[in-house]
């Protein structure tokens, strides 16, 4: 990046929703948030072998309940299927973390890769964070079948992400987090902010010439 001199500056990072600002109703029904730059590791293997390895190394155990998640401190492993998982990690200990988790997993059959920066992850809270939602996606959203801890990957508005409540969520106002491509990032939070309508979420306009499509 050159800066106003024409030499070289130092990289500015942006995460896919920069441009927008945290927005709420005003009334706490509705709320949307980006977490910006969260670390986001991709683990595939065998759970049974795998497991206890990465326990040691990230200090976290993998869940092999389907549609669960585990939580140590700040790091938190979702369930994507039977052999892979997404381990989310504090900003900028992603790289740390798969150095220690390579290293642990030498000679096992096994793949960590780094998405942080193909993905981001928005959050959605609020006492209508529920109905927001089942606006956007066919799954069933009643606390008894999406509980805290509960992890699904669906469609929300023709645009495939993975829906995680994190553990502590409150009963009345739980929070959800989406973790979304950054190609559909945009969208999706524009999306997000017109099924919030009628609970005071300002309407927000998405880039280009993209019309949005609510299910119906």
């Amino acid at each position: 990046m050159l800066d106003a001199t024409g030499f070289v500056s130092q990289p500015v990072r942006r995460s896919p929703l920069e441009h927008r600002q945290p927005i709420s109703s005003g009334n706490g029904e509705a709320t949307l948030t980006e977490r910006k730059f969260i670390g986001k590791l991709i683990i595939r293997g065998d759970a049974g072998q795998i497991g206890p390895l990465m326990e040691s190394a990230s200090g976290i155990t993998l869940p092999t309940v389907p549609c669960t998640s585990v939580v140590a401190g700040e790091r938190i492993a979702l369930w994507l299927g039977p052999s892979e998982w997404m381990l989310l990690t504090p900003e900028s200990e992603e790289r740390t973390v798969s150095t220690a988790i390579e290293t642990a997993l030498a000679g096992q059959y096994h793949q960590v890769t780094d998405v942080t920066d193909y993905y981001t992850v928005i959050r959605i809270g609020g006492a209508k964070a529920r109905e927001m939602l089942m606006k956007l996606t066919t799954l069933d959203m009643h606390p008894a079948k999406f509980p805290e801890g509960a992890v699904k990957g669906s469609i929300f508005g023709r645009v495939p992400a993975v829906l995680h409540c994190p553990t502590g969520a409150s009963a009345d106002a739980p929070d959800f987090d989406l973790v979304i491509r950054r190609s559909h990032a945009d969208y999706l939070w524009c999306l997000l902010a017109l099924a919030g309508r009628e609970y005071g979420l300002p309407e927000q306009t998405p880039d280009g010439r993209v019309k949005l499509a609510v299910p119906g």
